[in-house]
């Protein structure tokens, strides 16, 4: 057996990307019921591993399903973890020799690349009732484009993990103009969910805050404050993946 050795599983439950060295081993994984599909692994992970799905022009308009990211190429992952502190839904998770590795022992946190993440955990639930813890540490603003909506979709409400997105009926009288899409901003968690989403660009999520204190590499720490900011899957391409 040549080393190290790279294998990649995936299954309706789970994705699975594992590393094999010769004394030890890690691997990377998705569970997927958790994952919300908000995209944040994506946006900031270092190597451009993740992509955002199968979300292609394929899908017209994405469901939940539709939208969880893929460790695309396994061979650009280098199982730094930066995805599993990351994400607000806890639906990753890094091995080493088969055991967990907490937070707080991941190799950036414990060297400091990283800052402390100020969290506040929030309970959640979506417009179907399902009900999620999720780590909030960021602020966002959501910006819809009335005109681009494509009416009736209704994708960005049906993947909001936190019911903060919904789709007003029509008004039965010519005159009275409706919005396509109303956005709670008290519920809004700052995901990302309903960007990833949306087939037509129409709603826009624009990252205005980072809660963290305490030391990090400037380095490593702003570029991917820069990708969490900035990328926005409505005018940009990540991992290969439109």
């Amino acid at each position: 057996m040549s080393f190290p050795k790279i294998t990649r599983s995936i299954s309706k439950e789970e994705e699975r990307v594992k590393i094999k060295f010769l004394t030890e081993d890690f691997e990377l994984i998705l569970n997927r019921e958790k994952c919300t599909g908000c995209g944040t692994c994506s946006r900031v992970c270092p190597k451009e591993a993740v992509s955002r799905g199968p979300v292609g022009a394929s899908r017209r308009f994405p469901t939940t399903q539709d939208i969880i990211p893929e460790v695309y190429n396994p061979k650009k992952c280098v199982f730094c973890g930066t995805c599993v502190l990351m994400c607000p839904f806890g639906a990753l998770t890094l091995k080493k020799n088969g055991e967990d590795i907490p937070l707080k022992e991941l190799t950036i946190v414990a060297e400091h690349a990283v800052p402390t993440l100020d969290i506040e955990f929030k309970e959640i639930e979506n417009n179907e009732g399902k009900k999620r813890t999720v780590r909030s540490y960021a602020e966002a603003k959501v910006s819809i484009i009335d005109e681009e909506c494509a009416g009736g979709c209704e994708s960005c409400a049906i993947v909001c993990p936190a019911g903060a997105i919904t789709t007003p009926e029509k008004s039965d009288k010519g005159w009275e103009s409706v919005p396509n899409v109303v956005v709670d901003e008290e519920k809004c968690i700052a995901c990302g969910a309903c960007d990833n989403a949306c087939p037509t660009g129409a709603i826009q999520l624009e990252i205005t805050d980072v809660k963290y204190s305490g030391d990090y590499n400037e380095i490593f720490w702003d570029p991917l404050i820069e990708r969490l900011k900035a990328l926005r899957w409505s005018n940009q391409e990540v991992g290969g993946a439109e």
